[in-house]
């Protein structure tokens, strides 16, 4: 996911990042947390966006990437919660690629 909001606010300012390693076959996770303007999230949103309409999404820090190809249909979540001062939104895109083929039909 190629955005403008490359170095985070908390990379700035210190905090600690959550990270998780990838393996070298492209398989496994890409976590990160960060503490960040509303403009810099909103950059990461409309990469993500961009990323479906195109089919492909690629995530890269550092020396770690990972690149998903969501399937013609996802299977979306989104849960909004407020408790006193905070709240919270998450969102939550899911995909099978085993059954992306089409139906063939013919008659021989």
């Amino acid at each position: 996911m190629d955005t403008s909001a490359n170095e985070s606010t908390a990379e700035r300012e210190g905090e600690p990042e959550e990270q998780e390693a990838m393996s070298d076959d492209g398989k496994g996770k890409f976590k990160f947390e960060s503490t960040m303007r509303r403009d810099e999230a909103v950059a990461y949103f409309e990469a993500i966006v961009s990323g479906l309409k195109q089919g492909s999404l690629h995530f890269k820090q550092g020396d770690r990437s990972l690149t998903v190809n969501p399937g013609s249909v996802v299977e979306i979540q989104v849960k909004a919660a407020r408790k006193g001062k905070e709240a919270k939104v998450a969102f939550e895109i899911e995909w099978n690629t085993e059954n992306e083929s089409e139906l063939e039909i013919s008659s021989s």
